[in-house]
């Protein structure tokens, strides 16, 4: 017999009441536990193991916004950034292009296109700076130009961007701040209509935005440290968290934080049919003569002068529709390899396909 609420009970094993509150006790405990650490997917560490934590794949597919902090400890420590594979967007900046501003200095002479069709056809990003962020791009492609009115600098793809390239990148600047892990290549590469002063003021306005979290070019170099064989905790440690590779960086020669374009390679698949993009990537990836260089793979179509663009415009209504199977092509070979060779791997609408979470889960596999 049970004494219930009674000294003969408090330690008897048999006891119902016992076994109750034993019981309790023990789901408490587990369920502390499980909505601690088991949403992150993570093994429970104190606060200052966090930068180490053991991370499974589905963690880091939820956490996308913070996907480089949720890394496996060994791949933080030890992969090279070269060795890193990091996803990114192709003309990062065309989700905001102004359609009434006129045609930009870039626009290909060889197309032949009416002017309200521009922007369905020149845009090849839906998301903005942050939106791509938190999706897990860390990548960004960008070209740039002076308005040949405002003479500010804008962002540029065969239209001006509505903004000034100072007001984007604060967009960044806030995303970084509130993710202090997370680390962002930004690369100038297409520059236009910039003199000498123009290169400067871009370049102190950048420095003056980021400051305090980027790697510094020179301090790097003076010590023998390629930018390429960085680690994720060593760019952490000198706090490097925005690298900037910029196209005409003699003009910026004296900006200890602006790097040389030297320190990358960008592989372009040249042609406008998916099936061959992949294989022409890969043949390109063959020659290359560069080592210890950062290798952007471009995983998208590209026009080229004897392209039917009226036909392609019948067919399509808009650069959206034409692309994104591009970008399923590309997404299933990444998913079908364990030897994925890319570093950077750039898309149209980056949204698409989970090619972001496909890019990112694939520094889980062997390599």
């Amino acid at each position: 017999m049970c004494h219930m609420r009674t000294k003969q009970c408090c330690c008897d094993f048999r006891c119902p009441y016992f076994l109750s509150t034993i019981f309790v006790f023990v789901l408490v405990a587990i369920i502390g536990n499980l909505t601690s650490w088991s949403y992150f997917g993570v093994r429970k560490v104190s606060s200052n193991d966090k930068m180490t934590s053991d991370v499974t794949e589905q963690a880091m597919e939820d956490q996308l916004e913070r996907w480089m902090e949720y890394l496996p400890s060994d791949v933080i420590s030890q992969t090279q950034l070269k060795d890193l594979l990091i996803p990114g967007s192709h003309d990062s900046a065309t989700f905001d292009l102004d359609p009434v501003g006129g045609k930009a200095d870039d626009f290909s002479s060889y197309i032949e296109m009416p002017d309200e069709k521009i922007e369905r056809w020149f845009k090849t990003q839906n998301l903005d700076f942050t939106e791509q962020l938190k999706i897990g791009v860390r990548y960004f492609d960008l070209r740039i130009i002076k308005h040949p009115v405002t003479e500010d600098i804008r962002f540029v793809h065969g239209l001006f961007s509505r903004k000034t390239v100072k007001e984007y990148l604060k967009d960044i600047r806030k995303f970084l701040d509130e993710n202090k892990k997370e680390v962002v290549l930004l690369d100038f590469n297409h520059i236009y209509n910039m003199d000498k002063n123009d290169h400067v003021s871009l370049c102190t306005e950048i420095e003056s935005t980021f400051n305090g979290m980027m790697l510094n070019r020179k301090k790097c170099l003076d010590n023998d440290m390629l930018l390429s064989k960085m680690t994720l905790s060593k760019l952490w440690e000198l706090n490097g968290r925005v690298v900037v590779l910029y196209g005409n960086v003699k003009k910026c020669r004296n900006h200890e934080y602006i790097w040389s374009r030297n320190e990358i390679d960008i592989l372009w698949p040249y042609t406008p049919n998916k099936e061959l993009v992949v294989k022409n990537l890969l043949y390109q990836y063959k020659g290359l003569y560069k080592n210890d260089v950062l290798v952007v793979w471009h995983g998208i179509l590209t026009p080229h002068s004897d392209d039917n663009f009226s036909d392609r415009m019948e067919r399509f209504k808009n650069l959206h529709e034409f692309v994104t199977p591009t970008t399923e092509v590309i997404v299933k070979w990444i998913k079908s390899h364990s030897d994925v060779p890319f570093n950077i791997c750039c898309a149209d609408f980056v949204e698409e396909h989970d090619f972001v979470k496909t890019v990112i889960s694939a520094n889980n596999k062997p390599r």
